[in-house]
C-alpha cells in the first residue's frame, strides 16, 4: 500500500544489460615450413595450443523467462508461504510471505528479544504488535483521525471497514518501514493482509467480496 492510504498493499525492478566478449587467435600459415608428414623437427603442429574448454552459453533472457515462470507459479500453490498463515492472492506482487521480508522479521526479532518470549513469532500476524497497531479498531480510529487531519479532502473516505483496512495497512507500513518516500509502495505480506481483511471485511457474503488490492505507483 501507499503512505495516502490506498487500499494497496517497494516494488523494484533490475534491468540487467546483456554484454558479449569475442576472442581472436591467430596461426601462422607458413605450410612450406612443414613435412610432408606434418612435423617440425619432430614436432607437432598444435601440440602445445592449449585446449579450449567448451561452455555452454547462458542467456539472461532464459534466466528471465524461468524466474518469471517461477513466479507465476505462487498463483498456483502456497510453497512459497512459511508461516502458515498466507493464502494466493490476485497478483504475483502479492503472493508473498512475511518470512521473506525482512523488515517484517525484524518486528517479530524485536518483540521476542523486549518482551522476553519464550519464543520468536512465526508470523507476523502472531506478533502482539500486530494485533495491538494493525487490528485494534480504536487504535485505527486514532490513527484515521490523524491521517484525516495531515491529508485533509486527499485522505480516502468511505465506510468504516474499508477505512479500517486503509489505516491497518498504512500502520503495519510505517511500523516495519517507518516512513517511506513519495509514490514507493510495498507489496505487504498476504497472511497480513489476509487478516486484515478477515477482522474488517465487507458486508455481504466472503464469496462475494471484492478487494482493489496491490497497485504501483504508476497504474
Amino acid at each position: 500500500m501507499d503512505l495516502n492510504g490506498n487500499d494497496e498493499h517497494i516494488c523494484t525492478s533490475d534491468t540487467e544489460s546483456e554484454s558479449s566478449s569475442e576472442t581472436s587467435s591467430c596461426s601462422s600459415s607458413n605450410d612450406d615450413e612443414y613435412s610432408p608428414q606434418g612435423q617440425i623437427l619432430g614436432l607437432l603442429p598444435y601440440q602445445f595450443e592449449p585446449v579450449v574448454d567448451t561452455i555452454p552459453e547462458s542467456s539472461e533472457s532464459d534466466d528471465d523467462y524461468s524466474s518469471e515462470q517461477k513466479d507465476e507459479s505462487r498463483l498456483d500453490n502456497l510453497d512459497w508461504c512459511q508461516c502458515e498463515h498466507c493464502q494466493i492472492m490476485d497478483r504475483v506482487e502479492e503472493c508473498v510471505c512475511c518470512h521473506e521480508i525482512p523488515e517484517i522479521m525484524n518486528k517479530n526479532e524485536e518483540v521476542f528479544e523486549t518482551e522476553k518470549l519464550k519464543e520468536k513469532p512465526n508470523c507476523i500476524t502472531d506478533n502482539p504488535g500486530f494485533a495491538g497497531g494493525c487490528l485494534n479498531r480504536w487504535a485505527l480510529q486514532i490513527a484515521w483521525y490523524h491521517y484525516k487531519q495531515q491529508y485533509g479532502t486527499l485522505a480516502t473516505d468511505g465506510p468504516e471497514h474499508k477505512r479500517n483496512r486503509h489505516v491497518a495497512y498504512r500502520q503495519l507500513t510505517r511500523w516495519c518501514w517507518g516512513i517511506l518516500g513519495k509514490e514507493i509502495r510495498v507489496p505487504l505480506p498476504s497472511c497480513a493482509v489476509s487478516c486484515i481483511r478477515a477482522h474488517f471485511p465487507p458486508p455481504g457474503l466472503e464469496e462475494d467480496f471484492e478487494f482493489e488490492g496491490f497497485h504501483f505507483a504508476d497504474e
